[in-house]
């Protein structure tokens, strides 16, 4: 462990367990070594909670020595106050001249010749391969020795899924700065407020925390969708005003606790709410207990994504998307709640149930983070499930 007293997020032995973990699936999988390259995976293992933008940087592990981190030097000589536990030996700095330059050897260049130096030379050499680009890849390929690295995109992802009580007390904490600020943007929301004033609001509350728990910088900007524009799924705010009649919703909101996050999504009537919208309501509501009944040790995503379907067809409801996934690290962290996964549904998992719902004109979602114990289900969001009435 470095020796200048910085606050890491987790023990160290942690840290190491989770190693444990990756080294079996890559002796499992025919791996001498493991280059790391996506960066929630390299804040997984390491602690390491910058983000370094397009800088390429890998962690490289092997079976038996401590792992290596290769990045910028700038970023390399500060590894500890970002949260890197490991000693200052193990982080390898690599020159600004690789950065952004118009000639010469890539970075990518670089991080492969200094991991061809710290294996054997017949070392079985896995890789991220997603997470490098088209031009990227041969470069480090050829920097590697020409020979074809072994695939080891979902190996680390696969050790993430079941959470640690440390991960999950991050998680409950980013639930309970998401519920302030999801409440604070309800709270604002009128007929003539712009979409912007109520995401300025949750986004203070975001960075503000609460009075225990100190904020942070939010994983992603307010959804705020509905009325007659705003009818993309994945857009954030729009420019435009809250207006009396329509129905909106906001979310998900997330909290950033050491980048694990735990989302909420609730959906606002602006003044009374017409039938055939809390119809809709009922249904979904319906739908979401069904589903978050489900989750449950030894049942499987598809048994939840059935019931979730049981459940919603009464009401005359159909959704064809999924209806969530597994969420922690930097949000998605694993398998999507589906009727055609059959991954088996394990203590300490934990999804997002996120049920999103896009007619025009009729947008509705309600979304919760739930953990999966063995006594059944937990909601970590404490707000009300309900279709929140604003004024018009």
């Amino acid at each position: 462990m470095n020796d200048r007293n910085i606050v890491q997020a987790f023990e160290p032995s942690e840290y190491r367990a989770r190693l444990d973990k990756v080294r079996a699936r890559m002796s499992s999988a025919g791996m001498d070594a493991l280059m790391v390259i996506s960066q929630s995976n390299q804040c997984y293992l390491l602690g390491y909670e910058s983000f370094s933008g397009d800088e390429p940087q890998a962690v490289l592990v092997t079976l038996e020595d401590q792992p290596y981190f290769i990045l910028r030097k700038m970023d390399a000589d500060t590894a500890a106050e970002a949260g890197c536990w490991l000693p200052e030996d193990r982080v390898i700095g690599y020159a600004e001249s690789y950065v952004a330059g118009t000639g010469g050897e890539s970075a990518w260049e670089f991080i492969g010749k200094c991991v061809k130096s710290k294996v054997k030379a017949s070392a079985r050499i896995g890789v991220e391969v997603s997470g490098l680009g088209i031009f990227d890849y041969p470069k480090l390929v050829a920097a590697l020795g020409g020979q074809e690295p072994i695939d080891g995109g979902d190996l680390v992802a696969a050790c993430r899924v079941v959470k640690s009580e440390r991960e999950l007390l991050y998680m409950t904490q980013a639930a309970a700065i998401a519920d302030r600020a999801i409440l604070a943007g309800i709270d604002k929301v009128a007929a003539g407020v712009r979409h912007c004033d109520v995401a300025a609001a949750i986004m203070s509350a975001l960075c503000a925390g609460t009075e225990t728990i100190p904020g942070g910088p939010p994983p992603s900007p307010p959804y705020i969708h509905g009325g007659k524009l705003s009818l993309a799924p994945h857009q954030p705010f729009m420019d435009d005003i809250f207006v009396a009649g329509e129905q909106y919703y906001v979310g998900p909101i997330a909290a950033s606790r050491h980048r694990y996050v735990a989302p909420v999504t609730r959906t606002v009537h602006l003044g009374l709410v017409p039938s055939h919208r809390k119809n809709q309501h009922e249904g979904v509501l319906a739908g979401h207990q069904a589903a978050v009944e489900a989750l449950r040790p030894g049942a499987t995503c598809a048994d939840v994504a059935r019931a979730f379907q049981a459940a919603i067809r009464p009401h005359g409801l159909t959704k064809d998307s999924r209806l969530g996934y597994s969420v922690g690290l930097d949000w998605t962290d694993g398998p999507s709640l589906g009727a055609n996964n059959d991954t088996e549904i394990q203590a300490n998992m934990t999804f997002l149930v996120h049920l999103g719902f896009y007619e025009p004109g009729e947008q509705y979602f309600l979304s919760d983070t739930v953990r999966v114990t063995e006594r059944g289900p937990e909601l970590l969001s404490k707000v009300p499930r309900i279709l929140f009435e604003r004024p018009a």
